[in-house]
């Protein structure tokens, strides 16, 4: 019984990795639609390869039709080594390529943030921390419902969902008290305050 589903399950996939080759050569010969089935047939497992890397589903999505551009490329030179296994690897290499990208510019961001820091003048630094000091001193005359809000927005860069986390309010609720904070900072503050 076991060594007849081993028949079974060898033979089926013998088919496929026949069919696979005759869509291959087909798409080489330049027929879009065996170029559709070929894609339909090998995109849950790309997306799979390209997510395990980025854990990211529309980074993913996004690199697997990268690979799939760059498996239309490569074509021409596969060279029936087992089409599975070299779709994965290309998958592989596209996801990794951008991860280590995305490092990249995160220290060239970071590096860029540090040059812009050790290039101000003492005069500059004094004068972003009385603007800091001016806006956090203007935050405390605002309504006490708006206060918090506004200052972890403005000042502490947070979103509305750490917001309404941190505060035990719905992401709705600081919308609006921000939308409200705005049009009361607009009637009572003049813009050269700041």
């Amino acid at each position: 019984m076991y060594a007849s589903s081993i028949r079974v399950d060898l033979k089926r996939r013998e088919g496929s990795l026949i069919q696979d080759e005759r869509l291959i050569e087909k798409v080489k010969a330049g027929h879009q639609q065996a170029l559709r089935l070929l894609i339909e047939r090998y995109k849950g497992h790309v997306f799979k390869v390209t997510y395990s890397v980025v854990r990211d589903e529309k980074e993913a999505e996004d690199l697997a039709q990268e690979t799939f551009m760059k498996m239309v490329d490569a074509l021409p030179s596969y060279q029936s080594q087992g089409f599975k296994t070299w779709l994965s690897r290309i998958a592989m290499n596209k996801a990794i390529d951008f991860k280590r990208k995305k490092a990249r510019q995160k220290e060239d961001l970071s590096h860029d943030v540090l040059e812009y820091e050790r290039s101000k003048s003492a005069e500059q630094v004094w004068l972003e921390h009385e603007k800091v000091t001016a806006v956090s001193q203007s935050i405390q005359s605002l309504p006490a419902n708006y206060q918090g809000v506004v200052q972890a927005y403005y000042i502490d860069g947070k979103s509305y969902r750490e917001i309404a986390r941190e505060q035990a309010l719905e992401e709705k609720t600081v919308e609006m008290r921000l939308y409200r904070a705005r049009k009361w900072m607009k009637q009572h503050w003049k813009e050269d305050e700041f």
